[in-house]
């Protein structure tokens, strides 16, 4: 006596996760954009984080919110860097390399 094949998998449980990587990539560019990067790396993680979002919604990728924390981060950043240039712009942020260790 043989035992029955086991069912075939429901769909969408093993569904294609060929994007996955978009959320990785939008919350690393997110980060950096925080760091150190700025717009370099705030407006990539906006852009991929949408894309990450778009593919979760497709079945494609099962971690869009890494993509919506990387895209929250790349506007924050955004955020921080616009109002670091209207403060440096008025003059009340600076902006230098120079230290003063030495004199």
């Amino acid at each position: 006596m043989t035992t029955p094949p086991p069912p075939p998998p429901m769909a969408g449980a093993m569904g294609d996760t060929s994007k996955n990587s978009l959320g990785v990539w939008a919350l690393v560019l997110g980060i950096l954009s925080l760091v150190c990067c700025g717009l370099v790396a705030g407006i990539p993680a906006i852009i991929i984080g949408i894309q990450s979002k778009k593919a979760q919604e497709e079945g494609l990728a099962n971690n869009g919110n890494l993509g919506n924390i990387g895209m929250i981060l790349g506007w924050i950043s955004i955020a921080f860097s616009v109002v670091y240039a209207i403060l440096y712009a008025m003059g009340i942020a600076t902006f230098s390399f120079s230290s003063n260790f030495g004199s």
